[in-house]
């Protein structure tokens, strides 16, 4: 008995497990920057009076560290219509501090929009109705790919690819919605022109 991997399980199971790779690697990052800054900080406040008194200038470093938009819209684009969800909910989850490096709240959001998405979509690839079963299993390869190279080359904008999926999915579907509308009128135009012959 062999075991056919069905989309819709499949497809969740994945993305779901991409996520956390990428938010594990966001909160790692994240930590390893703050890190050093937090203990900077601390060692250079009791010195603070003495450059004052030295006529010595303060060099601001802030105590909020925001981490670059392409790590979290590595994210957020994955899944981008729960991106978009969750990012209007909470757009403040992409502002890490040293007091709160990620947003559970926002990561509750993302995947309660993230997981039904891809169950609904895979269901409708199982139907066998759609074309579109290979082209989003290889966007699984993709953001597979894509999440290596962030970890390995993390100051490059990694999402680009992946919005760039999602504006051309999306262009697809207006297409096919066009097709579908043109096929709906030329269809009524020759059910009403055979009901004039008739």
């Amino acid at each position: 008995m062999t075991f056919h991997c069905r989309n819709r399980s499949s497809l969740p199971l994945a993305h779901t497990l991409i996520d956390l790779a990428l938010l594990a690697f966001w909160i790692w990052h994240a930590a390893v920057v703050l890190n050093p800054l937090t203990t900077r900080l601390k060692r250079t406040q009791p010195n603070a009076l003495a450059a004052y008194a030295s006529m010595e200038s303060i060099g601001w470093d802030p105590e909020v560290y925001s981490t670059p938009d392409r790590h979290f819209a590595l994210m957020l684009t994955g899944t981008l219509p729960a991106g978009v969800v969750s990012y209007a909910i909470r757009p403040e989850a992409g502002w890490q501090t040293n007091r709160r490096l990620w947003d559970p709240v926002w990561l509750l959001i993302h995947e309660a929009v993230a997981i039904p998405f891809w169950f609904l979509a895979g269901m409708w690839l199982d139907t066998g109705r759609s074309r579109l079963a290979r082209l989003l299993r290889g966007y699984v390869l993709l953001r597979v790919i894509v999440a290596a190279l962030a970890m390995l080359l993390p100051a490059h904008n990694w999402w680009i690819p992946q919005f760039l999926f999602w504006l051309g999915l999306a262009g697809y579907g207006l297409l096919r919605a066009l097709h579908g509308v043109m096929a709906m009128a030329s269809g009524r135009r020759s059910l009403s022109f055979v009901g004039r012959r008739g």
